[in-house]
């Protein structure tokens, strides 16, 4: 029995235990007010978002959400005051206002998906000058990072499809042409969505493309850390008409199918146009592979991060620590089955705190495959030996007898 007991005390060494070593919190700076807060995270927090939790200064886990697409439902928002003609230079325009729904306010959801229904023949290419009004005092237009455009190219893609922030009453959106003649608006249908995706990216990174090896026309960009990548930047080197790039993300089985993209992107200083964002679900990557049609030449890249952001209700005054590094202390509730989150776009957003020692971690458990795997040559050498040593010993004892 001895050998058997030895030989079970051996393999106890790969019993599971618990791994408190890489328990600690980030603490979360008091609110002046309560109400929804945006915790944006650093690249160090997204690594571990696995089994990350919010808690209070008792420990008691606080619920919350991840900010990603298709959080709260969409709803379609019936159209007032519907507008349809054409500017005094001759551009195509429209003016419409939103009838909201019982208890809606304007920005119940973050942001506005326009649907255009247009008439007109292609190709064409049209960039779109917004504008909204606020409580009836004067029409101000939106100034994005980089201008919007809709288009039909034919066979090359096409477009009808804009997204605004909901911060208005009214709207009035004018086509002016970059490629041929902008199109007739027949008519549009507006839904109402949170999008954080569709907010200002926190983070553009440069990054130097370099020619894939065995690949034509294409280049792939390595980035110093795995990010979550939203969108892309790219400036073709002029001049390039309206065309659309293939994308592959990461590296491996998931960069086999090309990231299907629905944006063209062209350089035309010529007609003082130029598009260059392409948007991205987002997607945890390192590496970006960009792949032009013959004579398209790539100037510049650029990728545009959003870090994963939590959404959580806070009350003013109370101390919160994101913890991180074990095992996730589930919270009672879904905060997705609330109605809306209105205006959570406008607040301002959380920042973590230092690194700091989680005495209400729980540690992650370090299961008895996980440990042993180191130890499994040497343990199964240790059980050979013993087993031949038992073995040993009874063909040795009746012969001695």
């Amino acid at each position: 029995m001895k050998p058997a007991l030895l030989l079970t005390s051996i393999l106890c060494l790969a019993c599971a235990r618990e791994d408190t070593a890489a328990l600690h919190r980030r603490p979360i700076p008091p609110a002046a007010t309560s109400g929804w807060a945006r915790l944006p995270l650093d690249a160090d927090a997204q690594r571990q978002l696995k089994g990350a939790w919010i808690g209070d200064a008792a420990g008691r886990s606080i619920p919350f959400l991840e900010a990603r697409e298709g959080l709260w439902e969409s709803r379609t928002l019936p159209l007032e005051h519907l507008l349809t003609g054409r500017d005094a230079e001759g551009r195509p325009t429209v003016e419409f206002s939103l009838k909201l729904p019982e208890g809606w306010q304007v920005g119940e959801r973050e942001t506005l998906k326009l649907d255009f229904d247009l008439e007109g023949r292609a190709p064409w290419v049209a960039q779109v000058k917004a504008e909204r009004q606020r409580d009836g005092g004067d029409f101000i237009a939106y100034d994005p990072t980089s201008p919007a455009h809709l288009y039909d190219l034919a066979s090359s893609g096409t477009r009808r499809t804009l997204v605004l922030p909901w911060d208005g009453h009214r709207y009035r959106l004018t086509l002016a042409a970059s490629q041929g003649e902008a199109p007739r608006i027949r008519g549009l249908s507006v839904r109402a969505e949170t999008r954080p995706e569709a907010l200002e990216t926190e983070l553009a990174l440069d990054g130097t493309l370099t020619p894939e090896p065995g690949q034509p026309r294409t280049w792939r960009l390595t980035l110093p850390d795995t990010e979550r990548v939203v969108g892309l930047d790219l400036v073709l080197a002029p001049p390039a008409a309206p065309l659309a790039p293939e994308i592959r993300l990461g590296e491996g089985p998931a960069a086999e199918r090309p990231w299907a993209c629905s944006d063209l992107v062209w350089n035309l200083p010529a007609l003082r146009t130029r598009s260059t964002r392409i948007a991205l679900m987002p997607a945890l990557v390192k590496t970006i592979t960009v792949s032009l049609p013959e004579g398209a030449t790539p100037q510049s890249l650029r990728v545009l991060v959003r870090r994963q952001t939590l959404i959580l209700p806070e009350e003013a005054g109370q101390a919160y620590a994101l913890h991180l590094g074990g095992e996730a202390k589930p919270a009672p509730g879904n905060l997705g089955a609330l109605p809306s989150l209105r205006a959570l776009a406008s607040t301002a957003p959380l920042v973590l705190g230092p690194r700091e020692p989680d005495p209400q971690g729980l540690p992650r458990r370090i299961g008895a495959d996980e440990r042993a795997r180191p130890w499994m040559p040497w343990v199964a050498g240790i059980a050979v030996l013993m087993l031949a040593a038992v073995a040993w010993r009874l063909l040795k004892g009746p012969s001695a007898g």
